[in-house]
């Protein structure tokens, strides 16, 4: 059972980082807004949504938050497979989700603060905190 757990966070996590390498190919003009793989209620709005990357809560180290989310996501999903295959301690990706959470309150002030309601945003935001919730559940 709980390696369904982790199995449903991984794959909460994989989904949050394709919706994180979408925004930055929309932002970056390589992906087109409109595709049908993204659900219309997170589509990007190109005028609201990718503003944000170009304010102080739109970058972390200099980059675009959605280009280090997607390889972040990526990464988190491959620990929290390894949990269940035996390779890595609860803790680590437990504390990833902890550490996810504090930066999404950081980002969703921003978002409120710049008054952009941003979908993608809070999508990949409530998908790290149903993740953390599983964890908590499992651990």
């Amino acid at each position: 059972m709980i390696f369904f757990y982790y199995f449903i966070c991984a794959l909460l996590a994989f989904v949050g980082g394709a919706f994180s390498f979408y925004f930055n190919g929309v932002y970056n003009g390589s992906i087109e807004p409109n595709q049908a793989w993204v659900p219309n209620r997170c589509q990007i709005d190109n005028n609201r949504c990718t503003a944000i990357v170009d304010t102080k809560y739109g970058r972390i180290l200099g980059l675009p938050n959605s280009q280090l989310g997607g390889y972040f996501l990526f990464i988190y999903t491959l620990t929290l497979i390894g949990v269940p295959l035996g390779m890595l301690n609860p803790l680590i990706p437990l504390y990833i989700g902890a550490f996810t959470i504090l930066l999404a309150i950081y980002l969703v002030f921003g978002l409120f603060k710049l008054k952009t309601g941003c979908p993608i945003c809070l999508t990949v935001h409530s998908l790290n905190t149903v993740i953390f919730i599983l964890q908590l559940i499992i651990y």
